[in-house]
């Protein structure tokens, strides 16, 4: 099976949470249902693809987790007003303008995020040619952002190459690890964190959650598993 090796970057980053109440807390690292929607993004493809066309990619995702900020923004509750047809030199504004219906809402943002991802499709096809060469040459329909639309990201090709299955046993891995398929072994000086993503979704835009290990330096922990995987300096699980 060959895997596609991607750099993904930005300036900011949020991904939603999905318990997240007026105060918008991000994931500290992608889910795989977010970067399935960059693979849309890239290769055209509407949102119905991350449950049809998508929904065999095998997806790892690794890297320290970002830095974290609040932010304030502007949701406006009415649409803006239309421009007048024609703009005279010596006009001026409305002395009392129409109040505004906007609310500022804070959500939590990562601050240069940074991830590896590593791509595959079970069965070689087409379309993951494509994403290859689109993703090699710069090429995409829709400019990749990094969870919200408005914080562009960038996406950097690097490599491409089969990947190697590894026998049952003592592992180390890298990056978000998925629970329900390995035996975490512990270690000192490691902060492996528990957490829960979303990992599938319906083509009713019903999410499915699972749990994931994460050690939050980007650093390689021990586990025991029989799902592991090796392509290059990588060792890690599919999401």
């Amino acid at each position: 099976m060959d895997i596609l090796s991607v750099r993904w970057s930005a300036k900011y980053g949020h991904f939603l949470r999905a318990e997240a109440n007026v105060n918008a807390l991000t994931y500290p690292a992608p889910p795989r249902t977010t970067v399935l929607g960059l693979l849309a993004a890239i290769l055209g493809l509407d949102k119905d693809a991350l449950a049809d066309d998508l929904a065999e990619v095998r997806v790892a995702v690794g890297g320290a987790v970002p830095a974290r900020f609040w932010h304030r923004v502007k949701l406006r509750k009415d649409p803006p007003t239309a421009l007048p047809w024609e703009i005279k030199r010596n006009q001026r504004g409305s002395e009392n303008p129409a109040s505004e219906k906007a609310t500022l809402h804070r959500q939590e943002w990562l601050l240069k995020p940074d991830f590896l991802l590593q791509l595959a499709w079970p069965e070689q096809s087409a379309r993951f040619a494509e994403l290859v060469t689109r993703i090699e040459q710069r090429r995409w329909h829709f400019t990749p952002c990094m969870g919200l639309s408005e914080l562009l990201s960038d996406v950097e090709f690097l490599g491409c190459q089969p990947a190697t299955p590894l026998p049952p046993g003592r592992h180390l891995v890298q990056g978000l690890c998925p629970a329900d398929a390995v035996r975490l072994l512990a270690e000192k000086e490691l902060g492996v964190h528990l957490l829960r993503l979303p990992r599938e979704v319906s083509a009713s835009r019903v999410f499915s959650h699972a749990p994931y290990y994460l050690e939050h330096r980007g650093q390689p922990f021990a586990v025991e598993t029989d799902a592991a995987w090796q392509v290059g300096d990588w060792t890690g699980l599919f999401l």
